[in-house]
């Protein structure tokens, strides 16, 4: 499906019928790679440039470390040696420090809001904020929002009840079961259709049910106790939220069974199937009412489908046919209370703080604002978004980001001239695919209207409108050529992400901000954390082990010559055996399959990065220093991509990332990377089979 293949730079990289000749998409308004980037002045650099005013943090550095034994030690020593972890995260590093600092700003512009709207924006923000912030009316509220949604559920007597319960909650973005989502076809990529994918787990992922591996087993306890007190909140006594957390867990079991693991919705093959709406109705799960179903989320006349896995809804079906009916009522009523505990008082947001708590780490539940800030984020994004814009992107910024975007796909372009394990034909095509990769930079050309009533009295019921209007939107686009410029993240966000059906990345502004990026950091740091760890990272995602299966125009297509692909398997193998040695904490490996692409995008971006910055370096009249405070400006270039990464994390947390993350451990996102690196021995000047510079490496890009 469209959201499993999605690829996002950060651990926070997260698609009727077919219309008659749908003309391709518009591009992004960006430029193309070949084009001049837009006019500004030169920028110069004074000789006399300390290293804190090139962008790396010199408190950061530990210089008792070697760089040639442990390059993350080095890098982020100094780091790890004072910084503490916030009661209420999980981590504490160089993106959650950016993270922190948009949202400070972001909660001053939202208190601002409420305190004295001005303008329909700010009064839209401000009520939505206001409501979130007032916890004695939602105190006073009880569970009185939650009614209306649990009212389908206690209907259900049997299957057919079930599956209009199901509806019901499909209908107000609450997803047990399965999802419905729009999504480009992966075999006609102009095309919108609607996509149906595996959902309804409470758990991080479908192992965590049956596994004991790490802290799988206790995690698996503590949640089953966790379900008890959330139907205790409802009303239950003791020994029946007991019952019913059992049946719940029963049938969640039961759904984790069917649904496929994270390694296999790697494959894009193993998770497209155009059954289409024939195929559901007669073939793959005729008892449930489909036709009901689609005319319910306002899709009657769509025909166009896909599914993750035939065999998925086939179980859904006999889950719903042959279940007790109280078991389905229970589960039913879980996902609710689930969804909507963080919309209630104070009880219910605690216990849904319990498992944060058990599977991250944290110890304090995060404060009010914050958690205000972050819906609001959620539901008004690009509203929120545009003071920060304003505020945090202004000047040149742009222009440099697409600047450095452009160097970065020169050097791709090159290395594709080079690679030796692609012959001429598939690097014909892959060049081609190059040309049309899109980037869209900073923030959308035109900003989102959000056409949904907003009151400053009624929390959980902005949240329900705002989840309604949102799916509504999602799903107006089965049936529409493809919009290339409705962006997947919000301008504030620390991150970026990569979409193989449109070949476009995106970067938006909240990742292009100190100490990622800055216009007047020295040109080395730009491109060693920005242009490796991002940039580069996204657009090798393009040709990762998942992008790759995409052409140029974003359809699934075996593009690729058997010796190319033979050749290309050989050296992911080579990234996939390597990180599979690594352990997040002691006992617990990384998954070297499940990481593959995030490994392979790491490693690739700095590469093509390190490249880029060579190139541009000898063009530039004058050019940046060589030489500041004892580093080479080689040196700075790795030095800023290893402290983009500088973070601590719970035991809790990593445990996590090392079962259910497509991406590593910082450590090894840094470690892991310097050591396939060719420019990083002879920068640091590190003896051949040191640590951080082995005789064999692996590389793909």
């Amino acid at each position: 499906m469209r959201l499993a293949i999605v690829v996002a730079a950060l651990a926070a990289c997260s698609s009727s019928s077919k219309p008659p000749a749908a003309p391709p998409a518009a591009a992004p308004t960006a430029a193309p790679p070949s084009a001049t980037a837009p006019s500004r002045p030169a920028h110069t650099w004074s000789s006399q440039m300390t290293l804190a005013e090139t962008g790396i943090v010199p408190g950061w550095i530990d210089k008792t470390a070697d760089p040639c034994n442990d390059f993350f030690a080095f890098a982020c020593g100094g780091f790890l040696k004072t910084a503490t972890i916030p009661a209420d995260r999980s981590s504490w590093g160089t993106i959650e420090l950016v993270v922190k600092d948009a949202e400070d700003f972001l909660h001053k512009v939202l208190e601002d809001a409420a305190r004295a709207p001005g303008d329909p924006v700010a009064q839209k923000l401000g009520d939505y904020y206001a409501a979130c912030m007032d916890e004695p009316a939602i105190e006073r509220a009880a569970a009185a929002p939650i009614a209306a949604l649990l009212a389908p559920i206690a209907k259900v007597t049997d299957g057919k009840t079930a599956a209009a319960a199901v509806t019901a909650l499909h209908a107000q973005r609450i997803f047990p079961m399965f999802r419905i989502e729009q999504q480009q076809d992966f075999g006609d990529a102009t095309q919108v259709i609607a996509a149906l994918d595996q959902a309804g787990l409470g758990l991080p992922d479908r192992d965590y049910y049956f596994e004991s591996k790490g802290n799988m087993a206790k995690a698996r306890a503590a949640y089953l106790a966790h379900l008890g007190r959330l139907f205790e909140l409802l009303g239950q006594t003791a020994k029946l939220a007991r019952t019913s957390a059992a049946e719940a867990m029963r049938v969640e079991t039961a759904l984790a069974r069917l649904a496929q693991d994270k390694v296999a919705r790697r494959d894009p093959h193993a998770v497209y199937h155009r059954v289409d709406r024939a195929g559901l109705e007669t073939k793959i799960a005729p008892s449930f009412p489909w036709g009901a179903y689609l005319k319910a989320l306002g899709l009657p006349g769509v025909t166009a489908i896909t599914v993750n896995a035939p065999a998925y809804y086939t179980g859904v079906a006999a889950v719903l046919r042959s279940e007790q009916p109280a078991a389905l009522r229970s589960y039913l009523t879980e996902v609710v209370l689930r969804s909507q505990a963080d919309l209630l008082g104070k009880a219910w947001v605690d216990e849904n703080f319990t498992m944060i708590r058990e599977l991250r780490g944290t110890k304090e539940l995060p404060p009010r604002w914050r958690r205000c800030m972050q819906q609001t984020d959620r539901d008004l994004g690009e509203l929120l978004g545009q003071s920060y814009v304003q505020a945090r992107f202004g000047g040149d910024a742009k222009s440099r980001a697409i600047e450095l975007t452009r160097s970065v796909l020169g050097a791709m372009r090159s290395e594709l001239d080079h690679l030796p394990w692609m012959d001429d034909a598939t690097r014909v095509a892959a060049q081609h695919k190059l040309e049309k990769m899109a980037y869209l930079v900073g923030f959308p050309d035109t900003w989102r209207s959000y056409d949904f009533a907003v009151s400053r009295t009624d929390h959980a019921g902005n949240v329900g409108a705002a989840r309604r209007w949102e799916l509504a939107r999602q799903l107006a686009k089965i049936g529409k050529p493809v919009d290339r410029l409705d962006w997947g993240m919000t301008p504030p966000t620390v991150n970026a992400y990569y979409d193989p059906s449109l070949n476009e990345l995106a970067l938006p502004a909240g990742q292009l901000q100190p100490p990622f990026f800055g216009p007047t950091f020295h040109p080395a740091v730009n491109f060693g954390s920005t242009g490796g760890g991002t940039i580069g990272h996204e657009m090798t995602h393009g040709f990762d082990d998942e992008g790759s299966q995409f052409d140029a125009d974003g359809n699934l297509r075996d593009w690729w010559s058997k010796a190319t692909k033979d050749r290309f398997a050989e050296a992911t193998a080579c990234v996939v055996e390597q990180y599979a040695r690594y352990e997040a904490v002691p006992g617990v490996k990384l998954n070297g399959k499940l990481t593959a692409g995030e490994n392979i995008a790491d490693n690739g971006g700095v590469k093509l990065a390190y490249q880029a910055y060579q190139t541009w370096k000898t063009q530039q009249h004058p050019a940046p220093p060589s030489q500041v405070e004892g580093f080479s400006d080689d040196q700075l270039y790795f030095l800023a991509y290893g402290q983009s990464w500088c973070e601590k994390q719970t035991p809790e947390s990593l445990e996590l990332t090392a079962h259910a993350n497509p991406h590593s451990p910082p450590r090894w996102r840094v470690n892991g990377v310097i050591v396939n690196q060719p420019g990083f021995g002879a920068a640091f000047k590190c003896a051949a089979s040191t640590p951080m510079n082995p005789p064999t490496q692996c590389s793909v890009w």
